[in-house]
């Protein structure tokens, strides 16, 4: 016999001053009142960048972007991102020899852009690349190179491919997701949760990236970092530790790492009233409570401090007989052992964004000795919170992004080697959507 609680999703705000300022739908509060916070540059530059013969896409995109399309009305309108031609540049004059030759096509982007960036001696705000689909960003793209190799150098971009651009069904629903994306790199904020006691209550999650030879498929680095976030989704920063090729030189990054983020995270709320660190599926145990180690210095600067493991369950599901697809409903909460919970991010009400796929299911894992209602309620909240909180898409999987980013940094540090950049701008940035 199991118990279950069902927990309200909370609506989104558009302001940090106004409480009223809230709705129960991403699209159209942000239409209503405008983003949560404004981006600092009042007129970006953005670089289009496409191959020779794709003008007319680039066209259809920037078009689409500045005035609108479908429900969407514009980045002017929306987001209040002004978008003039003379904000615009193209980098283009090269051309794709294979365009399912995903490292030819990579290096072919990368030398474009690296080559206009020297000739013109200024840098765009943001890079918007278009591409063939064989192209589209992945764990095992080439274009994942590209990707990093402009982060690296302290570039942003966004992706989109000619397909998309093609497709006029399709196009229309993605521009409002693209404009999403180009907002939050450019340092924007688009919504939060509408949960109280936010700014006080700080989430860490933590975050492993392993890269492999790939020849004999034997590790040859590994990569500690975070992400900081304030527990209505309102993303802070990112820590990247050093590549390491040994296993306790990695821990030692981790300590390292973590520290740093509880220093800054800190200074960013000089009174916090939470901290909670989310561990991902492949922390071990040893990772753990090295982590819990370090943060025991902390505990006089907080009021309570929880530790949670959060993976996606395939191993339990649940079957709600008053629901006519029994899907149970989003915000349904199991309670399957003292420390252990199930948790529907989505469910039945919502059948769009999972539509082809199961709806999402977290397993949620307290560490806790002393387990009492009131902290074990907040710490589930919390992550019920955090997976309405993806900026990726308007319509973005319910999963939590302290545990979403993590797995998406993960993959390009497979990649590159971030903690070699100078300033805080990629830090800052959700550079990883």
């Amino acid at each position: 016999m199991f118990t279950y609680t069902s927990l309200q999703k909370s609506g989104f705000r558009f302001s940090p001053d106004d409480p009223q300022m809230v709705h129960d739908d991403r699209l159209r509060g942000i239409i209503r009142f405008g983003p949560y916070r404004r981006i600092a540059i009042n007129a970006p530059r953005l670089a289009f960048v496409f191959p020779e013969g794709y003008r007319d896409a680039a066209n259809s995109l920037y078009l689409a972007l500045r005035n609108g399309i479908g429900a969407f009305k514009g980045l002017p309108s929306v987001f209040k991102i002004a978008l003039e031609k003379d904000q615009v540049m193209a980098v283009t004059g090269f051309t794709l020899r294979n365009r399912h030759d995903h490292h030819d096509c990579a290096q072919r982007y990368r030398d474009a852009i690296q080559a206009w960036v020297q000739a013109n001696k200024q840098t765009p705000d943001l890079f918007i690349n278009l591409h063939p689909r064989s192209m589209a960003w992945d764990e095992a793209s080439a274009y994942a190179a590209t990707k990093a190799a402009l982060l690296k150098e302290g570039l942003l971009s966004q992706n989109v491919t000619f397909d998309l651009i093609q497709n006029s069904t399709q196009f229309e629903w993605a521009v409002a997701n693209i404009a999403l994306g180009l907002f939050v790199k450019l340092g924007g904020i688009p919504w939060a949760v509408n949960r109280p006691n936010a700014e006080s209550d700080i989430v860490i999650g933590m975050g492993r990236s392993e890269s492999q030879d790939p020849k004999t498929r034997d590790r040859d680095r590994v990569i500690a970092f975070t992400t900081c976030l304030q527990s209505n989704g309102i993303y802070q920063f990112a820590n990247f530790g050093r590549a390491c090729d040994a296993h306790g030189d990695y821990l030692k990054e981790l300590e390292r790492t973590l520290q740093l983020t509880l220093t800054r995270a800190q200074a960013l709320r000089p009174q916090p009233r939470t901290l909670t660190l989310h561990f991902p599926k492949d922390f071990s145990r040893e990772e753990r409570e090295l982590c819990q180690q370090t943060v025991a210095a902390a505990r006089t600067s907080f009021q309570r401090i929880e530790f949670v493991k959060i993976t996606e369950e395939e191993r339990f599901f649940a079957i709600d007989d008053e629901s006519p697809d029994e899907v149970p409903r989003r915000g349904t909460c199991i309670r399957l052992n003292k420390t252990d919970y199930l948790l529907y991010t989505e469910g039945s009400e919502e059948r769009q964004p999972w539509a082809n796929r199961p709806p999402s299911a977290v397993h949620i894992r307290h560490f806790t000795d002393q387990p009492t209602d009131l902290p074990t309620r907040d710490v589930v909240g919390q992550v019920f919170d955090l997976s309405l909180s993806n900026w990726r898409a308007f319509n973005a999987r319910g999963f939590p992004v302290s545990i979403y980013y993590s797995e998406l940094i993960s993959r390009i540090l497979r990649k590159a080697d971030l903690s070699e950049i100078q300033g805080d701008h990629i830090a800052d940035r959700l550079w990883f959507l």
